[in-house]
Order: structure tokens, then sequence, then C-alpha cells
């Protein structure tokens, strides 16, 4: 019995020893399984703060990149305008334009002040950087197309020939004073070269082809002096920055900034009249779409208050040397010969034309009211 007692008591001392290590190693288990758990959610937290900062650093990244663009596109755009304005530069460049296209015939130039363009921001108060812009209005000055135009840039002198075409004298003999110049008489000098519309149009072309951002055409018009030739009229804008807060180095070497332009610009001519000037004939060049096209204009209709910076300068008082005579006789010719021989004598009834007419005209009437050769 001893012997069992023993026994037991000794294995009930395993038993306890082994409840209580088991005990024990629970409550270390339990406590690591405690800290496990701990460790997990710092890790998640962890993990959900470095996932929150690198996007954070993705979303920084994307923004610096989209700030590096649009200051690109900023300069980009601060160099499709101009830095400044420069007045008397851009008016020549504008001149040059016609010189280039056959019609530099300045009449009449003018600028506005320069005007600025303010920004409002969104919290209401004005940005410093402004764009600002002023209107260029250039007048240029068609030509007759019958005798060559006459301006201070011309190589032959408007006096050489004044004696030679006043009334009485021969346009046609020779003029030592015109061999001088290269040329034989006055009656040498003539032209059939039309200049306008379609000049104008080539100059109005080119100025738009050129530097569209910051050159705008906006207004055009044609006005036809009913005096053989036209003035065309156009206004255009020219844009450019004022910019305090500039992000790109500004370019004073661009278009309109730099001094060139007309080098032959004519500023002015002897005031003359057009000789009778029909544009319905191709040897004008006249084309059919100008405001020009068709009209004619006839030695009754000379206007003297009308101004001719650039019209032609053959003298008035030839053609006067032709009509006087049938002028004079009007009231003794027969009123239909009389509107013949005028039309004739004005270039409006060419000669085939008008001996046509006439010999129509006298059959009619039996042979009667011949009409007197007008060139004779």
């Amino acid at each position: 019995m001893k012997t069992t007692g023993g026994r037991d008591t000794f294995l009930l001392f395993i038993v306890l020893l082994l409840a209580l290590g088991a005990v024990c190693y629970l409550f270390v288990i339990q406590k690591k399984t405690l800290e496990l758990k701990n460790v997990k959610t710092d890790l998640q937290l962890v993990e959900q703060e470095k996932a929150e900062k690198d996007a954070i650093i993705q979303q920084a990244q994307e923004l610096d990149e989209m700030a590096e663009q649009l200051k690109s596109q900023l300069q980009t755009l601060e160099q499709k305008y101009l830095p400044d304005l420069y007045t008397d530069t851009i008016s020549r460049k504008l001149y040059k334009y016609f010189e280039d296209s056959g019609i530099p015939f300045i009449v009449h130039t003018e600028n506005k002040p320069i005007e600025y363009d303010v920004v409002s921001m969104s919290d209401g108060t004005a940005s410093p950087n402004k764009a600002m812009h002023s209107s260029y209005t250039l007048q240029v000055s068609g030509t007759d197309g019958f005798f060559l135009t006459h301006d201070e840039g011309d190589d032959i002198p408007y006096e050489v020939f004044l004696g030679q075409l006043l009334v009485g004298n021969d346009p046609k003999a020779v003029n030592p004073y015109a061999q001088q110049y290269g040329v034989n008489s006055a009656n040498d000098i003539s032209s059939s070269t039309y200049v306008g519309y379609e000049e104008f149009l080539a100059g109005l072309k080119a100025l738009q082809e050129n530097c569209p951002e910051y050159v705008k055409t906006t207004k055009i018009e044609i006005e036809d002096m009913e005096q053989g030739f036209c003035y065309y009229t156009v206004t255009i804008d020219v844009y450019a920055y004022d910019l305090v807060d500039r992000l790109s180095k500004p370019n004073y070497d661009m278009d309109y900034l730099k001094w060139v332009g007309a080098e032959k610009l004519a500023t002015g001519g002897i005031v003359g009249l057009p000789n009778y000037f029909t544009v319905i004939s191709p040897n004008y060049k006249v084309p059919a779409d100008s405001p020009l096209y068709g009209h004619y204009l006839s030695f009754s209709q000379f206007d003297f208050s009308v101004n001719r910076p650039f019209a032609s300068w053959r003298h008035w008082s030839y053609e006067w040397q032709l009509l006087e005579p049938i002028l004079s006789n009007a009231g003794s010719q027969d009123p239909v010969l009389f509107r013949l021989t005028l039309g004739y004598l004005t270039g409006q009834i060419s000669p085939e034309d008008y001996a046509k007419l006439v010999d129509e005209y006298s059959k009619s009437f039996g042979g009667a009211n011949q009409a007197e050769n007008p060139a004779a």
C-alpha cells in the first residue's frame, strides 16, 4: 500500500506539473498571439499609411509633371505673341507687303493708341499680366492704268515733258530733254499696266499668311474714286503681352520687332488727270472682279477736286486739244454723229466700229450728214 501510495503521489505530481506547464504555455501563447495580432494591426496601419504616402508622392509627381507641362505650354504661348509693340517697326513691316506686291502708293496711315485687356482672377482681383493690342490702318492708291504713274521715286521728272504736253505741241515729236532720260518723246512714257485690285489682294494674302497668331486683318475697304482708280484700305490689329510674371525670356528677334520694311515707299506724287480710261480692254489688265471693271471715265467726268496722288501724269490739256474742235461745234453737228465722234475720241468706240457706225448711219440718210474724220 505504501508503495502504491508513493507512486500515485508521484504521478499526481507529474500531472500537476504538466498542468502547470500547460497553463504557463497557454498563457504565453495567448500573450504572444495577442502581441502578434497587435503587430498585424500595426502592420496594416503602416501599410495603409505607406500606401497613402505613396499615393501622395505619386500625385505630387504627377502634379509636378503637370506643372512642367503647363509651364512649357505657357512659355510656348508667351512666345506666340510679341513682347512689345514698336509702332514704327510694325508700320514699316505693313508697308512692305504692298511694296512687294506692286502697289506701294501710300495715301494714309494711322494707328490707334495701345489698348490693354485686363483679366479678372477668381478672387475678383485683376491680374498683373495683360494682353495689349493696337490697330493700324493703311490706305494705298491704285493707278489709272494708262500712263506711267509719277511719284517722287521716278527717274524721269515731270517737268521734262511739261512743255511738250501743252496745247498745240506734238507729244510725239522728238524731245532732246526726254532723250537725256532714255526716251524720245512724251508719248514714249505711256504704260498699259493697271495697278490696283490684284496687287492689293496679293499684299493682303501675304500679310494674313505671316504671323497669323498676333497679326489679324479686321477690316477691308475698297473705294472707287470714280476717276479711273481706287483707294484700298485695310485695318490690322497687332497683339502683344505685357507680362509681369513672365515665365519665358522675351524674344526681341521676332517678326514685327526687327527694323525691316519698305525701302522704296511712295509718299507723294504729281497730281494729274487720268487719260481716257477704259477698263473693258484686256490691254489694261484689270480683272473682271475689280470694282473698276467695265467702267469708263470720259473727259466730261474729270473732277478737278479729287486728289490723285498717284494717277497718271500726262497733261490733260493734250486731251483738250483733241476734243475742243468737236465740242465747240457741237451745236451745228448732227446729234448722232456728234455722240459717235465723241465716243471715238474718248476711246469708247474703236476706229473700226466708228467707221462702221458712221457709214451705216450715213447710208440710212442717203449719204447725207457725213462726219468729218476727227483724226485728220
